[in-house]
């Protein structure tokens, strides 16, 4: 069977999308990948899907961005989207798929369009929705796809009458936890202390980041008891690691972590977005978290998506109105929160068990599933 996996834009669709790559090629599947031109997605790439062996290494293809910016920009999205939407389709012409997977953002919608519309022997067609509330991309790509899955049962019913199957969101097969002191170690970490992991996101989070250094001045009793695994993305990595220095305490500041696992299985908290695959890597390692949703994330999304686990018990949701760290306010907040979680083992314990409970282990086996199922009825017909 070919695959189309289209999953470019953010670490949110490129990842999940990965993870059904390689269960398809365990499965003998052929695989080809659309992706943004984005460096988060070039880069990305780079570090996961390189490999020695040409045989080993999956077709990857670059799809120009096409991000909705309102009515008055409608005439140049829609030749944008058209633009797109004929590249898919000449990967689809080419490459001659059984099905083609749209995992949201914007290159989701254009991979769904190009092989319903311009389709040889009748391509299957679904879309993967790993947020509680959908984003428009995937909203539009719905009513012209086969089949929908989606990540939390809380989705489903923005889709109305089309078949839909909750799957969870895939991760990838390497993040799966390992020995903490090993991890800690390789990190450059000290084995006996509380760690938290604070992550932003594939391409940081500045205010996350503006917070955490506001709150180190409040957290200062704990500066040899505690320390940190920060990923800031690139444009405040020095900011970060200058706020850790000043304020004494250890950590590791990167830019961007490719070795996820280590950085999961070192961390005791986890402060970060609620992104829907970063929710699904605190799901699968176990891990209490503090969240705080981007606050201009399509329909609030990532506000609904920390609901969840909010309700429960996994993770503490925290407003980023409350960070601003206009006078150090928003630092103070933070930190208040850390200290009732880092100070409660018996709470970290059940909030794990709590986060654990929502982790889907075999999603993307479930998404494979799905696409054999739609990929046998098109070799039929």
């Amino acid at each position: 069977m070919k695959v189309v996996i289209a999953c470019g834009g953010t670490g949110g669709h490129l990842f999940p999308g990965l993870a059904v790559a390689e269960v398809l090629r365990t499965r003998r599947h052929q695989v080809r990948l659309l992706v943004s031109e984005k460096a988060v997605d070039q880069t990305a790439l780079a570090l996961l899907t390189n490999s020695s062996d040409p045989s080993e290494r999956i077709v990857v293809n670059a799809v120009p961005a096409v991000g909705y910016e309102g009515a008055r920009k409608l005439v140049r999205f829609c030749v944008r989207l058209a633009r797109a939407t004929r590249g898919c389709a000449a990967v689809c012409n080419e490459f001659e798929p059984d099905v083609v997977l749209g995992m949201g953002g914007f290159t989701s919608a254009p991979a769904v369009f190009g092989a319903r519309w311009f389709r040889k022997r009748g391509t299957a067609t679904l879309v993967h929705e790993s947020n509680a509330v959908p984003g428009k991309a995937n909203r539009w790509a719905g009513r012209f796809a086969d089949h929908v899955a989606v990540g939390l049962a809380d989705c489903a019913r923005f889709f109305g009458h089309k078949p839909v199957t909750v799957t969870g969101t895939p991760i990838r097969a390497a993040l799966r936890r390992g020995k903490v002191a090993d991890a800690r170690a390789r990190l450059g970490l000290k084995t006996n202390r509380l760690t938290v992991l604070v992550a932003g996101g594939s391409q940081g989070a500045h205010a996350i980041n503006e917070a955490v250094a506001f709150a180190l001045p409040w957290l200062k009793g704990r500066t040899e008891a505690l320390q940190f695994v920060h990923l800031t993305g690139t444009n405040d990595e020095q900011f970060v690691r200058e706020s850790y220095e000043k304020s004494g305490f250890e950590a590791n500041v990167m830019s961007f972590c490719s070795q996820m696992e280590l950085a999961y299985s070192a961390a005791d908290v986890v402060v970060a977005r609620s992104g829907a695959a970063t929710l699904t890597e605190i799901a699968t390692f176990g891990l209490p978290a503090i969240l705080i949703p981007y606050s201009h994330a399509a329909g609030n999304h990532q506000w609904h998506n920390a609901r969840v686990f909010e309700r429960a018990n996994a993770a503490w949701l925290v407003e980023q109105a409350q960070l601003d760290v206009t006078h150090g306010g928003g630092g103070k907040r933070l930190a208040q929160v850390l200290n009732k979680v880092l100070d409660d083992e018996a709470g970290r314990a059940k909030m794990a068990m709590a986060a654990r409970a929502l982790a889907v282990d075999d999603a993307a086996d479930r998404i494979v599933t799905l696409l054999e199922q739609y990929g046998k009825q098109t070799t039929i017909n």
